[in-house]
């Protein structure tokens, strides 16, 4: 449930504040007025596109069976995993000049009077992060088997949402005291982790299924400590940990060979995106002198 809530919350904060920056620019300019029906037309949809996308995952996963099951669990996990550290690099490459962005489309349409721009900037925002966290809930969908799983994920769901709603307007009035900064650095260092916990299952997955007739050496099949008598990752708190960050009670070598193999791809990856940024800052700024 604290997974459910803590993404739901994250992906909410951030398509409300591309919604935000919309909404705030169109109410400031009285011929921009007509744009707000595309600006709730776009919400709409954006928020139909993560509704087809929750379907149509949960069709292929009751119509695939036994091996095929499987393989689609353990790749939708791992693309999920892998899709987080790709929204993190966004956010990090992006964050800065995302409000200029959308302001300047905003100009464009207003122009042109026509709105169609705000329509599917509207859609993007909203099925990018409806989409997004459909895909970091993966896992938690796996596990509605009956009524009562369902009242509870949608009620987590309702939570995260309306802490989102709280959360977003307390950082717009308290701009001063609350930095954004610190707000998505805090959470994308938390999605980091989710993504280490959804990768961990998926490899959990693997070899319990697809790699369970495989002869692996026996030390990956090893407990390597037992802190269950302290901490039990089938406790609320534990599990809580164990979903949000990837925490064992009981690890095996499998369990910790998979996160760190996780932590040095994303590493890796971060180190790259850092080395190359200050020749895009650089570039940014020759291209804003000449104009």
């Amino acid at each position: 449930m604290g997974q459910i809530i803590f993404v739901v919350c994250r992906e909410s904060v951030e398509a409300l504040l591309v919604i935000g920056i919309l909404y705030a620019w169109m109410n400031g300019r009285p011929d921009a007025r007509q744009g707000k029906i595309w600006l709730l037309a776009g919400i709409l949809g954006g928020f139909a596109l993560a509704g087809l996308l929750t379907l149509t995952l949960i069709g292929v996963t009751d119509i695939l069976g036994g091996a095929g099951r499987d393989w689609f669990e353990i790749g939708m996990l791992t693309f999920a995993s892998a899709l987080i550290v790709q929204m993190v690099m966004w956010m990090r490459a992006h964050g800065r000049t995302m409000k200029k962005d959308l302001e300047s489309g905003l100009e464009e349409s207003a122009k042109s009077s026509n709105w169609w721009g705000v329509f599917f900037l509207a859609m993007i925002a909203v099925g990018r992060e409806g989409s997004e966290t459909v895909m970091f809930l993966y896992g938690s969908l796996l596990q509605l088997d009956s009524f009562g799983s369902y009242v509870d994920f949608f009620v987590a769901a309702a939570i995260g949402l309306a802490l989102a709603m709280i959360l977003f307007f307390l950082l717009q009035i308290g701009g001063k005291y609350i930095s954004w900064k610190w707000f998505f650095r805090v959470t994308e260092t938390m999605l980091l982790f989710l993504g280490s916990a959804l990768f961990l299952t998926a490899a959990g997955k693997l070899l319990g299924g697809p790699l369970a007739a495989t002869d692996l050496p026996a030390w990956l099949y090893s407990t390597v400590w037992d802190v269950s008598g302290v901490l039990s990752d089938s406790s609320v708190f534990g599990g809580l940990l164990a979903s949000l960050f990837a925490y064992r009670s009981q690890p095996i070598g499998w369990d910790l060979v998979m996160v760190a193999i996780y932590w040095v791809l994303v590493l890796l990856v971060l180190r790259w995106q850092l080395r190359g940024r200050p020749e895009r800052i650089q570039r940014l700024e020759t291209a804003t002198e000449t104009h």
